[in-house]
């Protein structure tokens, strides 16, 4: 590991931090409310995976740990992985208060469109990172991978229809578990 990549990664991972963080205070805003929170199983089923890309693409950035120098212009598009997350983890629970009673499913389907579109962006730009930073081929598992997760995202983004939904988080949990799965085996 160089310097530069631990000087770079305290900063990253901050990012990464605040996010799950985040997820972490509106689930137990939700626990201790008073008034009556309508859970839904897809809004409850986003929130562990956007938990679960949190670590995903913190342990992914260990494979910059090769870069030995680093430029602003390398880092902007480094950083916007985690910050595109946070931002998502923002969105994903309305602002919760202790008198006010809610519906997820509503929140979930009024607030669905900006969180598929955070996601897909984050997607192009981790894929672009790894070609770019890393000087990764265009045709690797990871980007097969990341462009299925893109076109369900697509798929989602385009219809309101409950069962493309569940369907589609569905496919995004079997996509995390073949990358965790392949992944698993490159750290060593």
């Amino acid at each position: 590991m160089t310097d530069s990549f631990d000087f770079l990664m305290v900063l990253y991972s901050i990012i990464i931090g605040i996010g799950m963080s985040q997820i972490l205070m509106a689930v137990g805003r939700i626990l201790q409310s008073e008034k009556t929170i309508r859970l839904y199983w897809i809004h409850s089923a986003w929130v562990l995976l956007i938990f679960l890309l949190h670590i995903f693409v913190w342990f992914n950035a260990w494979e910059y740990r090769a870069i030995q120098t680093w430029n602003f212009s390398q880092f902007l598009p480094f950083l916007a992985v985690p910050t595109l997350l946070f931002i998502t983890s923002v969105i994903t629970f309305p602002d919760i208060y202790q008198d006010k009673e809610y519906d997820l499913r509503d929140y979930y389907y009024a607030s669905f469109s900006w969180l598929y579109a955070l996601l897909a962006a984050l997607i192009v730009i981790a894929s672009i990172n790894e070609f770019v930073l890393l000087d990764q081929q265009l045709f690797v598992w990871q980007n097969g991978v990341r462009g299925a997760a893109f076109l369900v995202l697509l798929a989602g983004f385009l219809s309101q229809q409950p069962k493309v939904h569940a369907s589609q988080i569905i496919v995004l949990y079997g996509l995390i578990a073949v990358s965790a799965t392949v992944f698993r085996g490159i750290v060593n």
